[in-house]
């Protein structure tokens, strides 16, 4: 996931912009509420047939595999700082797709229905993207203004962060990199990590606690696996993207928003 820098003007004054729209966008979650359920209207709770045992498995593979990744950073660190930003890319978009190749194993064993349970279930897409999207809309200017916010509070609280690094070292790229660059960040990314957070790890968490508890606690570990630098506003959209995916149980609604979220920060940035 990525951030935009709120140092590119004034810290302060976008700071203070970025509260504003965050405790505007408070008010608007209501309508945002009511125009999601007035494009998809219903609701079909899934039970998810695995168990945390199973969640377990995928977060070990993940650790190994990241241990793994780690014994390369010597060799990356050889690299040109372009080319180790885009194998840095395509290695964790790797590690992401290790996972999911788990989480598809488990579900087509576990699960009747295979992997329509992790939200590829069909018909209804693009009304459920539809949705998305327009919730997305509206509280756009909330989840933007956090990222304007969180790096200045953390600035102010002595904190060294760079939350500009990832897309600097974009902007560096030549323009063949910088095209498999996006797609990693902008189409592919999202789509692995919304397998296995929304369409996997989430069902889970909610048939065991609560719907908003679920999607809390889901989007807690979202948030925290992606750093300190980013973490409120991260929380943030993985709420929006965990209401989505429990209204629509449909994978492509939440993908399109997250990479609309990735995509729109990066144009941002310039």
């Amino acid at each position: 996931m990525i951030q935009a820098d709120a140092e590119s003007i004034d810290a302060g004054s976008l700071a203070e912009m970025g509260a504003v729209f965050a405790a505007a966008s408070l008010a608007l979650v209501p309508i945002a509420t009511l125009v999601v359920r007035r494009l998809f209207p219903g609701r079909n709770v899934l039970f998810a047939r695995w168990g945390f045992s199973h969640v377990a498995i995928v977060a070990m593979l993940a650790v190994v595999l990241s241990l793994a990744l780690g014994l390369l950073d010597a060799p990356l660190a050889s690299l040109a700082p372009p080319t180790r930003t885009l194998a840095g890319l395509a290695l964790r978009s790797g590690v992401l797709l290790a996972c999911c190749a788990a989480v598809a194993a488990f579900a087509r064993r576990l699960d009747p229905s295979g992997l329509r349970a992790l939200g590829l279930w069909p018909g209804r897409h693009l009304r459920a993207v539809a949705a998305g999207l327009a919730a997305f809309g509206i509280l756009l200017p909330g989840l933007l203004g956090l990222g304007f916010l969180w790096p200045w509070l953390l600035r102010k609280l002595g904190a060294t962060v760079d939350p500009d690094a990832l897309l600097r070292a974009l902007r560096d790229l030549d323009p063949g990199q910088r095209s498999i660059a996006l797609i990693l960040a902008i189409v592919v990314a999202p789509l692995l990590e919304e397998i296995l957070f929304r369409g996997f790890l989430q069902p889970l968490l909610v048939q065991n606690l609560s719907d908003r508890l679920g999607v809390v606690v889901t989007s807690f570990v979202f948030a925290a696996l992606h750093g300190t630098e980013g973490i409120v506003p991260i929380f943030a959209l993985s709420l929006l993207l965990g209401a989505i995916m429990l209204r629509t149980q449909r994978l492509t609604a939440a993908w399109a928003v997250h990479a609309a979220y990735n995509a729109l920060v990066i144009l941002a940035s310039g």
